[in-house]
């Protein structure tokens, strides 16, 4: 009961705040949220300066990059998606230490989530790079490493941005997976090549390393399970969250393919390699941020379950839609600066204008159709979105870099 009248407040709530609203008050939320975006280039970084030296060492740990931050986007996603949606609801306390069984069910899936993902995208990589099948186990638990070690750092620090924002009146669903996704970037980027460091650097003891963190991972994973056997939510979430992450690790394994295609030709577009965490991440933003609005909207019967309903978000769209050309021109110029050439500032502003009407219109069929069939969207939103966002970016990336350079 308490739930019902909590949701029929919240309504209200948004109600009169979407009609005494300022005009442009999303475009600003959207820019704010947006602004830590630039930390993928500190991704882009660390990228570029172990890409030689480093991830090119083994062929599969160039394909595994683009997985490592879509499974991370994805999963982390999926828990903004529930945390968001759980803060309006009531579901969710904004408290680290006082909170509900529900908060810490959805936290405990994403470690079996992460293990399950790491599997599937080791055994896709040794496949693709056709590597030597010495190597299978080495991927298996680096990819685990990775996982575990970026989980550790990043879901703390997604449920602390949530509940901050939520106690000063700003909407989750509109900050938080922008801000918590660019600090995924970094440390999943961060967590990839302390992995690939300890496995290739330090011989035997960091293959021990390794294998030890992905076995602790592994237990605590079984750990969880055995807690929240009885924890309907746990279950839900798995059920409905690993289909999502099957499908966008699949999807995800394009993003890998394709740089394998352009490794030598990047080396030449340092600009494009560069920013090239910042523009999966800024363009996966804004169409999560929409997707979010889109999601909370349905849970309250703020807009109808049809396809034509996104006229009604029309102006929130438009909005929202020239936050993100205003950094990825931002980006573009970087590009430009650093390569000494327009054309990559011409790569960076076509491949968001080609790439981004689509995502938005995939983000909200999405919403529609898993609403309509009893389903939470934000278990599939904001997953699915991630994946295509980051595979369809990188192919259109690799088509142009390969007809321009």
């Amino acid at each position: 009961m308490r739930i019902a009248n909590d949701d029929a407040t919240k309504k209200e709530t948004l109600d009169i705040r979407e009609r005494g609203g300022k005009r442009f008050k999303i475009f600003l939320e959207s820019i704010f949220s947006l602004s830590n975006t630039p930390l993928g280039l500190v991704a882009g970084v660390i990228f570029t300066m172990f890409y030689t030296s480093l991830i090119r060492f083994r062929r599969w740990s160039i394909a595994i990059y683009p997985t490592v931050l879509t499974t991370r986007g994805v999963i982390n996603g999926i828990l903004a998606g529930r945390l968001s949606t759980g803060l309006h609801v009531g579901l969710i306390n904004p408290s680290l230490t006082k909170n509900t069984k529900y908060f810490h069910a959805i936290l405990s899936s994403q470690l079996t989530l992460s293990l399950l993902s790491s599997l599937l995208t080791s055994f896709i990589a040794f496949i693709v790079t056709s590597a030597p099948a010495e190597d299978l186990n080495m991927i298996i638990f680096t990819s685990i490493a990775i996982q575990a070690i970026s989980l550790g750092l990043i879901n703390p620090a997604t449920a602390i941005i949530a509940f901050i924002a939520y106690r000063k009146g700003l909407d989750p669903d509109i900050i938080l997976y922008p801000f918590s996704s660019s600090i995924a970037d970094v440390l999943s980027t961060i967590s990839y090549v302390i992995s690939l460091i300890t496995i290739f650097w330090f011989n035997i003891a960091g293959i021990i390393t390794i294998y030890i963190i992905g076995l602790i991972a592994i237990f605590f994973s079984c750990i969880n399970t055995y807690k929240f056997r009885d924890e309907k939510e746990y279950w839900k979430t798995l059920r409905e969250s690993l289909l999502a992450v099957v499908i966008t690790t699949l999807i995800a394994m394009i993003s890998g393919y394709s740089l394998l295609q352009i490794e030598r030709q990047l080396e030449e577009a340092h600009g494009v390699l560069l920013i090239y965490p910042a523009l999966i991440d800024s363009l996966g933003d804004i169409a999560a941020s929409f997707g979010s609005i889109t999601t909370t909207r349905l849970h309250l019967g703020l807009i109808e379950a049809k396809i034509g309903g996104i006229r009604r978000q029309l102006s929130d769209l438009v909005q929202i839609w020239f936050s993100g050309l205003t950094y990825y021109a931002i980006y573009g110029l970087t590009a430009h600066l650093i390569d000494k050439s327009l054309k990559s500032f011409f790569i960076v502003i076509a491949s968001f204008s080609m790439v981004s009407p689509l995502i938005i219109l995939l983000v909200y069929s999405i919403a529609i159709l898993t609403f309509k069939k009893g389903l939470d969207p934000d278990n599939f939103v904001i997953p699915i979105e991630t994946s295509v966002t980051d595979a369809m970016i990188t192919v259109c990336l690799a088509i142009l870099i390969i007809l321009l350079h």
